[in-house]
């Protein structure tokens, strides 16, 4: 019979709300930008959209950083890379003398979490403290032997940044054929 595996997300709040945040506040912008602008103009407001949509991609790739514990393996997400490591590797979970989250495999590599880069607000709530404790926890858990040693890193998928920066290269392209032949 197959277990079922249940992931823990852990994700700081503020970052959610932050993300949010920002991107509606980089639409709104960009709405400004397009009426203030118009398409026709001599001040071509893909430019503007070109801007923010580039730069809601960075907020929701950043943003979107977290760390998965399911049976067995924990996983960190980073803006760019993702890595998975089986629980029994994890020889530490550390918080540096900055407040970073990191974790110290078996083989001795060292795996930063972006999601709890450390922070005066962190300093008093203590939200790396808690990750790093609930990252123990689930380690001491784990009974059986892992798999593979080896710190398995790629690339790092975000669906919902990713239409951000489809959206910006339209727009860079949709500049750039205006500026060509107008």
């Amino acid at each position: 019979m197959k277990r079922q595996e249940e992931v823990v997300m852990l994700r700081r709040k503020s970052q959610r709300i932050l993300q949010w945040f920002f991107s509606m506040l980089l639409l709104a912008l960009a709405a400004l930008v397009v009426k203030k602008m118009g398409f026709g103009g001599p001040n071509k407001a893909q430019v503007g959209l070109t801007a923010s949509f580039a730069t809601i991609f960075l907020v929701q790739r950043i943003s979107r950083a977290r760390v998965l514990i399911s049976y067995g393996e924990v996983c960190v997400i980073n803006a760019i890379f993702k890595y998975n490591v089986a629980l029994g590797v994890v020889a530490q979970v550390v918080i540096d003398n900055r407040g970073n989250l990191k974790l110290k495999v078996a083989g001795g590599e060292e795996i930063y979490a972006a999601a709890y880069s450390g922070s005066l607000i962190d300093h008093y709530v203590g939200s790396s403290d808690r990750a790093a404790q609930a990252i123990r926890q689930h380690a001491k858990k784990q009974t059986t032997a892992p798999h593979d040693s080896v710190v398995r890193r790629r690339l790092a998928v975000s669906w919902l940044s990713e239409i951000w920066l489809v959206a910006a290269a339209i727009c860079a392209i949709w500049t750039a054929l205006g500026n060509a032949v107008g």
